[in-house]
C-alpha cells in the first residue's frame, strides 16, 4: 500500500482489512494476503525510498491511495513525492510483466487550493485522460474499507483486472438508481448490450450478466462457459396491460443476503416515481452449500421491492433503504433469511 501522510486512517486499517479477507475467503481457496508497506522495510544505510522500492519488485498488487496531498519528496534531489515514485515503478513494472496489478483510489479533497491538492487533482486528470489504469473515488474511510474488501474479494475469486475495468465502464453516477460500494455495475443504453462479469457461485469462474432490449422486450440472461440462463423479468416497466419503457436501468453486483456470494440487482425508474429493484440469487429453499449451481430452481427471482420512488441505498449487512415522499421518509429493508422485510 502507497499514500501520502495524510490517509493514516486508510493506511491503520489496511493490515485488519486484509485480515478479514484472508479468513475466512483467502484461507479457504488456498490463498493468503499480505499486507506491505514502508513498515515493512528494515532501517539500514542507504536511499529509504530505494528499499521500499525493491518490494514493489515483489508484490503482486499494489494499492495507491490519494487525498489533498501528493506527498513529500522521495529523496533530496527528487522532484517526485514517494507515493508518486511508488506508483510510477508500479505501473511501469506492470507494463513490462503485467505483474503487480495497480489500483489507485482517490478519496474526495476537502483541500480547496495549494500546490498539494493541484498536484493530486493534475495527477487524476492525467489518469482520466489516458484511460490505461483502474481508478476509484470514494468518500470516507468506511466507503473505501467496503469498496476495498469487495475488489479483494473480487480479486481472489479469480477476477481479472480488465474485467474489474469493465465493470465499471458503463456507469454514469448521474443517473445512478442504487447506491453502494459494488462489485461491477453499469447503466443501461438502449441499443446496446449492458454486461458484467463476476463470479456468482464462488466456484472460482468467472460469469458474465447480461441485459439488453430488443424487439419490444427486455431480456436478462447469465452466462457460464457456453450455457446460458435466462432471469424472469418481473412487470418492472408494466402499467395497466401496456408497457412504459424505463426513463433509468441499473445493473448491479453485491452480496445483499450475506451469503458470501453476490447477488444480481436490477433497478428501474420511469422517470417520475415508478421506482422498482428486483433481486436475483439462490434460492434459499432450493440451493445451499455445497450443491449452488446456476440452474433455473435455484438461482432466481428472489424479490421485487416497489416501496421506494426513485432510489435504494444498498447498505452492508443485508438491508436496503429506500426513501420516499419530501419529508425525509424511508422503508427500511432487512433480509431474514429467505426474503427483505420492509417497515416504514
Amino acid at each position: 500500500m502507497a499514500c501520502p501522510n495524510d490517509l493514516v486512517s486508510e493506511r491503520s486499517r489496511f493490515p485488519r482489512l486484509i485480515a478479514a479477507v484472508n479468513d475466512p475467503r483467502g484461507h479457504s481457496a488456498g490463498f493468503h494476503l499480505e499486507a506491505v508497506g514502508w513498515e515493512r522495510v528494515i532501517p539500514s544505510f542507504g536511499r529509504p525510498q530505494e528499499f521500499i522500492n525493491r518490494e514493489l519488485e515483489l508484490a503482486d498488487l499494489v494499492v495507491v491511495l490519494f487525498w489533498n496531498r501528493i506527498g513529500s519528496p522521495a529523496s533530496k534531489n527528487s522532484s517526485r513525492t514517494g507515493t508518486v515514485e511508488e506508483f510510477e515503478l508500479a505501473r511501469g513494472l506492470y507494463t513490462q510483466t503485467e505483474r503487480p496489478l495497480v489500483w489507485v483510489y482517490f478519496r474526495k479533497p476537502t483541500a480547496n487550493e495549494g500546490e498539494q491538492i493541484e498536484a493530486v487533482l493534475a495527477l487524476r486528470k492525467t489518469l482520466e485522460e489516458a484511460k490505461d489504469l483502474f481508478f476509484r473515488e470514494y468518500e470516507n474511510v468506511e466507503d473505501w474499507e467496503e469498496m476495498l474488501r469487495q475488489h479483494l474479494v473480487a480479486y481472489l475469486d479469480g477476477l481479472l483486472r480488465w474485467d474489474i475495468d469493465a465493470n465499471f465502464r458503463s456507469m454514469r453516477p448521474e443517473h445512478a438508481l442504487l447506491k453502494g460500494n459494488f462489485l461491477a455495475e453499469g447503466i443501461y443504453a438502449y441499443g446496446t448490450e449492458l454486461r458484467l462479469s463476476v463470479d456468482l457461485d464462488g466456484d472460482g469462474n468467472v460469469e458474465e450478466v447480461g441485459f439488453r432490449y430488443r424487439h419490444l422486450g427486455y431480456s436478462l440472461w447469465v452466462r457460464k462457459f457456453d450455457r446460458v440462463l435466462p432471469l424472469e423479468l418481473p412487470s418492472l416497466c408494466r402499467e395497466g396491460g401496456g408497457w412504459i419503457q424505463p426513463k433509468t436501468i441499473h445493473l448491479a453486483i453485491k452480496d445483499v443476503t450475506n451469503d458470501g456470494l453476490p447477488e444480481i440487482l436490477l433497478g428501474t425508474h420511469d422517470g417520475l416515481i415508478g421506482f422498482k429493484l428486483a433481486i436475483y440469487g439462490f434460492n434459499p429453499a432450493n440451493a445451499g452449500p455445497p450443491d449452488l449451481s446456476l440452474e433455473s430452481e435455484d438461482f432466481s427471482l428472489l424479490q421485487v421491492l416497489d416501496q421506494g420512488q426513485h432510489t435504494a441505498y444498498v447498505r452492508e449487512g443485508g438491508t436496503i433503504v429506500l426513501p420516499y415522499g419530501s419529508g425525509g421518509h424511508a422503508f427500511t429493508c432487512k433480509w431474514n433469511g429467505k426474503r427483505f422485510d420492509c417497515a416504514d
